[in-house]
């Protein structure tokens, strides 16, 4: 597909068929992974494939009975790894948060790259970021060293057809493009507009329907937000990374 298209015509997807990404499909997303942009040519970012059905499901416990993790045909697990450079600079832990922040963007990057590249080739996925409140139990299941922690997640599989539904609404453009400098461009009327918008979406979804609006799926999802910390800083730091 089309470049340009596939990006536009964007939505996650979390149901699946029972049939597997192939080698050659798998091959080629790992392609889009390493060709993608990297922060001072680091090339932080290993890229850990799951497809063992127990520590699926298991991966899917932890990430809040995400279901459709357990059911994806691949999970790919993006971590920040310092080991690589360790052997070829002297960089040594604890490792500065310009490092992780380098790394947060890259994972990021290289998930988006993954995700747009199987889209291309007809697949599907939806970004995880849930795992987060397993992060340690994940490390050890994946067995990374001193040095390396998952920061992003993706599952993906081939869309079961039946699910598909039509893409969710976004903010008026010229909320989220602007030129030259920032302005505010909140506006009551227009977020009325949208609001009605979105909730006309989820009451039209042929699964899943409900009434809801962005403003209050927004505050709903913010309150998760505000859960204590301190269990991810703590295995951070576990692995090496400082916040100074």
């Amino acid at each position: 597909m089309d470049a340009i298209e596939t990006i536009k015509s964007h939505q996650s997807i979390r149901k699946f068929t029972d049939e597997k990404i192939s080698d050659e499909q798998m091959r080629l997303i790992e392609d889009a992974i390493i060709q993608t942009s990297s922060t001072c040519f680091f090339q932080y970012v290993t890229t850990i494939k799951v497809t063992d059905k127990a520590k699926l499901e298991r991966i899917a416990t932890i990430s809040g009975d995400q279901d459709h993790i357990a059911k994806c045909s691949h999970f790919l697990v993006f971590c920040l790894d310092m080991t690589k450079l360790q052997q070829v600079t002297d960089v040594k832990p604890p490792y500065n948060f310009r490092m992780l922040i380098g790394g947060f963007n890259d994972c990021s990057l290289c998930c988006q790259n993954a995700l747009t590249a199987a889209e291309s080739l007809g697949l599907g996925g939806v970004i995880i970021g849930g795992f987060k409140a397993g992060i340690a139990e994940i490390s050890e299941m994946l067995k990374l060293p001193y040095g390396v922690v998952p920061l992003l997640c993706l599952c993906l599989g081939v869309p079961d057809k039946e699910y598909i539904e039509d893409q969710k609404p976004r903010l008026p453009r010229h909320w989220l493009i602007m030129d030259e400098e920032y302005r505010d461009a909140f506006n009551t009327p227009e977020l009325e507009a949208y609001d009605k918008e979105v909730d006309q979406y989820f009451q039209n979804r042929k699964y899943n329907q409900r009434s809801d609006t962005w403003s209050n799926s927004a505050n709903t999802m913010m309150q998760r937000t505000k859960l204590p910390a301190t269990p991810i800083i703590v295995y951070l730091k576990s692995q090496g990374f400082e916040f100074e």
